[in-house]
């Protein structure tokens, strides 16, 4: 089993009226409803996505859920780090 690093920078919240922090918790339950078009960009060691493909998408949901993720924000952007095992 392979695992894969992925970087992902999200838009969290208004654009315009953006908050520079929010609790654990508020960042997780937020990340929960996260919808694809949230997402600005995907990136791997190898690879780059604006527009995900649907099953990244649902590895990514999968992650969130099971809190395996790492993230900083600022001015209403949001950046995970995560690590997802993929079946060879």
């Amino acid at each position: 089993m392979k695992k894969l690093r992925f970087n992902v920078e999200t838009i969290i919240g208004d654009r315009y009226d953006s908050t520079d922090s929010l609790s654990e918790n508020e960042i997780h339950d937020w990340l929960l409803k996260m919808q694809k078009q949230d997402i600005l960009k995907v990136e791997t060691e190898n690879d780059y996505w604006e527009d995900i493909p649907q099953e990244l998408f649902e590895l990514l949901k999968t992650s969130i859920k099971e809190k395996n993720y790492e993230c900083d924000m600022a001015k209403g952007h949001l950046w995970l780090k995560m690590e997802i095992s993929l079946e060879s």
